[in-house]
């Protein structure tokens, strides 16, 4: 029966665990103490955890996997050229639904400290990631030599908007990708032509 698997209180790191899974499935509003106690199989009584720091440790463990699986991808590369390339495919066509929950999580800061934390730490590491390539590029002569930080803040920023296009099914893929590719291109001044857009339509 729901709730007779344990009585005592549940471990923290558990807890935790099924807050993630919780969040990559069904985003992290749908985290509350009931839908825990129903995948723990425990009472809710038995879930003596704040909240909020449990969405937001889950988050930041999503968070932390997420970025790391992008940047072992992209620098399988050894082109700084192809890197962003590989760092575009990837934004464009994610494994999972990570701008649904990206947004959910966004909107949950208004109320949640410890997220918003969370959630401005993961913005840094995008940040810090784009930008590394960019530096790579600007050695190399790949790249036009510019300011690392402002070209990641601006590359950031509309892949931000783009995502959020995407999670409401406005334009098509392939528009999206037009415009991040194009916006990209000149920035950095790089010439792939129409390839990248084209594998992915």
């Amino acid at each position: 029966m729901l709730g007779r698997r344990r009585a005592n209180a549940v471990e923290h790191g558990e807890i935790v665990l099924a807050a993630a899974d919780i969040i990559e499935t069904e985003g992290p509003i749908a985290v509350t103490a009931e839908r825990l106690a129903r995948a723990l199989d425990v009472p809710t009584r038995a879930l003596e955890a704040d909240l909020d720091a449990v969405v937001a440790e889950a988050y930041r463990s999503l968070s932390v996997s997420e970025i790391a699986e992008v940047k072992r991808a992209i620098l399988a590369n050894p082109s700084p050229a192809e890197q962003m390339r590989a760092l575009l495919t990837w934004l464009a066509t994610p494994p999972t639904d990570s701008d649904g929950v990206r947004l959910e999580a966004w909107a949950l800061t208004r109320r949640n400290a410890a997220l918003r934390a969370v959630v401005l730490e993961g913005e840094a590491a995008w940040h810090g990631l784009v930008a590394s390539v960019v530096r790579r590029g600007a050695r190399s002569n790949e790249f036009r030599q510019a300011d690392a930080d402002e070209i990641a803040a601006h590359i950031i920023s509309l892949i931000d908007g783009i995502n959020n296009y995407q999670t409401i099914g406005y334009r098509s893929d392939l528009d999206r990708m037009v415009l991040l590719t194009r916006v990209v291109q000149a920035e950095l001044g790089l010439a792939w032509g129409p390839r990248l857009v084209e594998a992915l339509a």
